[in-house]
């Protein structure tokens, strides 16, 4: 079915940009920005239950917030393209409840959030935003989340955290574009209304978002965790990123993939906070 899906898509989009730029650019960065939406499991529901729930309002729309632990230091927690906060179930059973306060949130258009589209400068604005509201002090991400990170401290130091564990970060908003591409057989043209509705609308292209350039400002304290068989987000980003970031510690492991789901990453991560 998924491939079926990916086939009309694709040739949608080539149909359409033939005859309409403009529309033909808006479609197809709205589908790339489009995450499908996955139901919670029973077992997910559950875990999820534990917290106290609220909600951020961001653009108008509920952004779901689940919070756990009541200790005088914020830890918040962002996850990546299709996923949602139960991903952090694992770390957050692990974490001293007495001495945390965990945050976990629901991006726009994932888990239990309100919203259909997701792309970097909405995450990032909405960072922004929970940063200026529950002053975090460290910051727990992955894949997606974590570039979204980057991206506004690299932007707006001022709003850094002490300390910031990247888990799975991707390299290049470029390649994902190139992925998408070929995954959904675009034409040339396809891809190039695409990166003209990409830089009319947000302002600058896709080859500014660059985790390596984003890590030359940051000034938390980092720990970037990374597996060599990241399919996901190849791993010489990790190496380019803890290179131009000064003050940061590169955890390497290997067989994890690009979720990096092993007990040894989650006691890392607490480790580095202690």
């Amino acid at each position: 079915m998924q491939a079926v899906i990916i086939k009309i898509l694709g040739t949608y989009l080539n149909v359409v940009n033939r005859f309409s730029k403009k529309i033909g650019g808006k479609h197809a960065f709205l589908i790339f920005c489009y995450p499908f939406s996955v139901k919670l499991k029973p077992v997910q529901q559950k875990f999820i239950d534990t917290s106290e729930q609220s909600s951020y309002d961001f653009n108008g729309k509920k952004i779901a917030v689940f919070k756990w632990g009541n200790g005088p230091e914020t830890i918040l927690c962002l996850h990546g393209w299709q996923s949602q906060s139960y991903r952090w179930k694992r770390y957050i059973e692990k974490l001293d409840k007495e001495r945390y306060t965990i945050l976990a949130v629901d991006a726009p258009g994932h888990g239990l959030s309100e919203g259909k589209i997701l792309y970097i400068p909405l995450y990032a604005k909405l960072l922004e935003g929970l940063m200026k509201t529950y002053s975090p002090k460290y910051i727990l991400a992955h894949s997606m989340g974590a570039f979204t990170s980057l991206v506004l401290f690299y932007e707006k130091s001022d709003l850094s955290p002490q300390k910031m564990a990247l888990l799975g970060t991707p390299g290049e908003v470029s390649e994902f574009v190139e992925e998408y591409s070929s995954i959904l057989g675009l034409s040339d043209k396809v891809v190039a209304n695409l990166q003209q509705y990409f830089e009319s609308n947000l302002g600058t292209t896709a080859e500014y978002f660059s985790a390596a350039k984003f890590a030359t400002k940051q000034v938390a304290d980092g720990l970037i965790i990374h597996d060599k068989e990241d399919k996901d987000a190849p791993y010489n980003h990790a190496l380019n990123m803890h290179k131009n970031w000064s003050n940061s510690k590169l955890h390497t492991t290997e067989g994890l993939g690009h979720k990096l789901r092993s007990i040894e990453v989650v006691e890392e991560i607490v480790r580095f906070f202690d």
